[in-house]
C-alpha cells in the first residue's frame, strides 16, 4: 500500500493485461502493430508469428495473445473467421458492437 498523504492510503492498481509469463516488451507490441497494419488481408496468429520470425523478432504465444487482447480492448484489432485485422479508427456503432458482441476464444 502506498501513501499519497500521511493520512490517506492509496491502493496499488491491479494490472488488467499483464499475466505471469505474458508481459511483452514495447518493442514486441510495436512489431505486432506494424505486422497487423501492413497486412493486406486478415492474418492468423500463426501468420503473425511467422512475420515476426521473418523480421528477426520472436515472442511467445502467451505474449502475442496478451498484445492482441490489449489491442482488442482498445478497439484497434478485430477478429473474424478469417483472422485478425487492424482497425485504425472505429465508429461509435462498431465500437459498441465489438464491446457487447460475442468473443471467440
Amino acid at each position: 500500500m502506498y501513501y499519497t498523504h500521511p493520512c490517506i492510503p492509496m491502493s496499488v492498481p491491479k494490472p488488467v493485461f499483464a499475466r505471469q509469463g505474458a508481459n511483452p516488451t514495447l518493442e514486441t507490441i510495436e512489431y505486432i502493430r506494424k505486422a497487423l497494419q501492413s497486412a493486406d488481408e486478415p492474418v492468423s496468429r500463426n501468420g503473425l508469428m511467422r512475420t515476426l520470425r521473418r523480421w528477426g523478432h520472436s515472442t511467445t504465444r502467451q505474449g502475442l495473445n496478451a498484445v492482441l487482447r490489449f489491442f482488442g480492448d482498445l478497439g484497434m484489432v478485430a477478429e473474424g473467421s478469417k483472422g485478425l485485422i487492424w482497425v485504425p479508427e472505429m465508429s461509435d456503432a462498431l465500437w459498441e458492437a465489438t464491446r457487447k458482441g460475442r468473443r471467440l476464444r
